[in-house]
């Protein structure tokens, strides 16, 4: 059985840089970088970029420096690479880029230096706790109970919070994006904005990092979606979007401990 990590976030160790891999010219006016669009002071949640905007303009230039956004110690985040040219998942400060030029797999740790993000959310969260999953869950079973386990655990589901959950998935869809389709017309033409490699898993064993956004939809995740999750299936190498998720009887759902409730 394969193992999958899937965001919601590990290792301890800092993010690391490495101009080896998918290195990228200098970027002009990297100075004029905007600050966080959205900012939230539990578990310092900050996002850049806008998903709805970026579809309805088409613009796909990076918005913030990884480097920069990822700068933190117990740092958690989803998001897409500049260009469209792949996936964000960032566990415990181990950043996983996945780009779709090779496609899905063989993610890589390191940041280049001029990495940037089109779209990312991030979180710090120093301890986590734990409830187990009482039964097989659908995707939108999953969301109501994520939903009333926070509330029970003094999370306020008016505000976003991230989560992550380990065991094993019935099944995961997942995809990674490779830049922009040419053949996308706009909502209703039928096409994806992003190209995508797509990915189904049965019977898989994981970890998993999500944000749940409260009224944020179309910001950091799709217009009409509250969720945003990303899975890291870490001996292929995965860093890739969860589009559905079903999970297994006794999967362990981790919610942030809030700082009063120690």
């Amino acid at each position: 059985m394969k193992t999958i990590v899937i965001l919601l976030l590990l290792s301890t160790f800092p993010l690391s840089v490495s101009a080896a891999d998918h290195t990228q010219k200098p970027l002009k006016h990297q100075q004029n970088f905007a600050a966080p669009q959205n900012q939230f002071n539990i578990h310092n949640i900050q996002s850049y970029g806008h998903f709805k905007k970026m579809i309805h303009k088409q613009k796909t230039i990076g918005v913030v420096s990884l480097l920069q956004a990822l700068d933190s110690h117990n740092s958690y985040a989803v998001g897409a690479l500049g260009n469209g040219k792949g996936e964000i998942t960032v566990l415990n400060s181990k950043a996983w880029l996945d780009y779709g030029s090779d496609g899905i797999g063989n993610a890589v740790n390191n940041i280049p230096t001029q990495e940037t993000a089109v779209l990312l959310v991030t979180a710090q969260v120093t301890e986590w706790q734990q409830v187990t999953i009482p039964t097989s869950q659908s995707s939108a079973e999953l969301h109501a109970f994520i939903l009333e386990q926070a509330k029970k655990l003094g999370l306020n589901s008016n505000q976003p919070f991230p989560f992550m959950l380990s065991g094993t998935f019935n099944e995961l869809q997942l995809h990674v994006i490779n830049g922009t389709n040419p053949h996308f017309a706009g909502h209703g033409s039928g096409e994806y904005f992003y190209n995508q490699h797509r990915i189904v898993r049965k019977n898989q064993a994981a970890e998993i990092i999500g944000f749940f956004s409260a009224s944020n939809q179309g910001v950091y995740t799709h217009p009409g979606e509250s969720w945003h999750l990303h899975a890291v299936i870490e001996d292929e190498l995965i860093s890739a979007h969860i589009d559905e998720i079903t999970v297994q009887k006794n999967t362990i759902l981790k919610l942030p401990r809030q700082s009063n409730s120690h």
